[in-house]
């Protein structure tokens, strides 16, 4: 029986490979637990260190002062099957085996892998890797990888085969906002394999959205059983790069994955209620979509903008992507022209050609077009906060006799009932910027559950992930 739970909870673990020296791969990853704020017990395991980064170290497992939850594993290739024998033995239940040179190489490093694998299975142990970068929960501030995790939690859990999209990602999705619930990489997968972390996290609570990073799959039945669970609770989004013969090839070197033709997957996917992703970006974007939005209930999108460009480019993706942009009624548009200049244009798009009343902006024609009853997504662009004002300030000086610093309170306050539109009218409100998380209006919306894209078709493109979603549910 997997024991999962242990693995992403943990209250103790066990620490293989860790020193004192900063260049090495196990203790960059205990730094980066440590720097997460883990709550539990943490028990270095060195021959000789006698403190490993200011916690007390013991020679071995028999030496611990209790049976650790977990174990964590950096170690040379060679000396693990006796090191989990030993974890196994002294009754340790899950284990992280982050060393590589086992499946991936062949030869001797695959006689390797089917031993470790048959300890693992003799002590009942719940292994992931080898081959692997780790775990994360960062609720609970576990985070055995080799990046840091230093943003808010979220609700998108990703899945991996690769240890780089499942920790070095961390740097973007914190400059994008998204906010992640879990991470996990299954490397080489002897036991524990991305069909196994499907089904955990289909039922997983603070686990909104899965993003699935594919490079082959052993096990297709098992694979589908796990997947047609998972999609009938959250969003699955999946980027498979096996297809191509270049794909294949980089992925059987990497994990040993077996990957298969691009069609056989497409089918998979679409079988099974996955979303399909074609870069990392999708991959990750969609999800963070999926966590916080509702799905809408139809193919009909509003266009809310301030400039006739990004309207345009919004409008063309959007029917390209199988959405609708429908027109506006009558007595809709002549309820939005009370509220815009002479110059916009309220038909859908509604481009408000540089408007800047906040409160109408944000509050007012948001929800009139919400309420309307002819729309299933708001797609909006706009400059949010201040940023642009406070840089003009700053570089002009007493040339501009304007506090900016004086509008946030009221931007960020409009902003605030913004936000609880989604909530309010069971409709996704998606926004795009070119501007950044410097700007409070963009951070505000991030944290708050508005995904904030940095290119107007990118927005549009996840409401048509969504609406793909919403569709084949509808279809039962």
């Amino acid at each position: 029986m997997l024991e999962l739970h242990k693995v992403f909870n943990p209250r103790s673990i066990a620490f293989f490979g860790a020193s004192n020296n900063p260049t090495t791969m196990g203790t960059g990853e205990l730094a980066f637990l440590i720097m997460a704020g883990f709550k539990g017990k943490i028990y270095p395991v060195h021959p000789s260190e006698k403190k490993v980064l200011g916690i007390d170290a013991y020679k071995s497992v028999s030496e611990l002062p209790e049976v650790p939850d977990l174990a964590v594993m950096v170690l040379p290739t060679s000396i693990v099957p006796p090191i989990l024998d030993e974890c196994g033995r002294a009754g340790i239940s899950a284990a992280i085996v982050v060393s590589g040179g086992f499946k991936e190489i062949g030869g001797e490093g695959e006689k390797l892998e089917r031993e470790i694998e048959k300890i693992a299975r003799k002590h009942g142990i719940t292994l992931i890797g080898p081959n692997c970068m780790g775990v994360g929960h960062f609720e609970i501030g576990l985070n055995t990888t080799y990046s840091p995790y230093d943003q808010k939690p979220g609700g998108v859990t990703i899945i991996s085969q690769s240890g780089t999209y499942a920790s070095h990602v961390f740097g973007y999705t914190k400059q994008a906002g998204i906010g992640l619930s879990h991470s996990v990489s299954v490397g080489n997968s002897a036991v524990v394999d991305i069909s196994d972390c499907l089904e955990y996290f289909a039922d997983e609570p603070s686990t909104k959205a899965i993003a699935l990073y594919v490079e082959g799959i052993n096990d297709g039945e098992k694979f589908m059983r796990a997947a047609k669970k998972a999609t009938s609770k959250k969003a699955v989004v999946a980027y498979y790069v096996g297809g191509s013969k270049a794909g294949a090839r980089a992925g059987l070197s990497h994990t040993g994955a077996l990957a298969g033709d691009d069609a056989i997957y497409d089918g998979v996917f679409r079988e099974t209620g996955i979303i399909r992703a074609y870069d990392i970006e999708e991959l990750l974007t969609w999800s963070w979509a999926f966590s916080n939005q509702p799905l809408p209930a139809g193919p009909r999108v509003c266009i809310l903008s301030h400039s006739g460009g990004p309207a345009a480019s919004i409008a063309d993706r959007a029917e390209r992507d199988g959405l609708e942009v429908p027109i506006f009624s009558a007595e809709l548009q002549k309820k939005l022209r009370e509220l815009v200049p002479m110059t916009a244009a309220v038909s859908n798009p509604v481009d408000l050609t540089f408007y800047m009343d906040v409160a109408s902006v944000c509050e007012e024609i948001p929800r009139i077009l919400c309420s309307s009853g002819e729309i299933d997504a708001l797609v909006i662009y706009l400059i949010f906060g201040s940023f642009l004002l406070s840089k003009t300030k700053k570089a002009l000086g007493k040339r501009l006799d304007f506090p900016a610093d004086s509008v946030i309170p009221d931007i960020t306050g409009y902003l605030s009932k913004f936000v609880e539109i989604p909530h309010d009218f069971g409709i996704p409100v998606i926004a795009s910027s070119f501007w950044s998380k410097e700007d409070e209006g963009i951070e505000l919306l991030c944290e708050n559950g508005i995904p904030v894209f940095n290119a107007p078709e990118r927005a549009v493109d996840a409401v048509s992930a969504m609406w793909r979603v919403s569709a084949a549910a509808k279809e039962g």
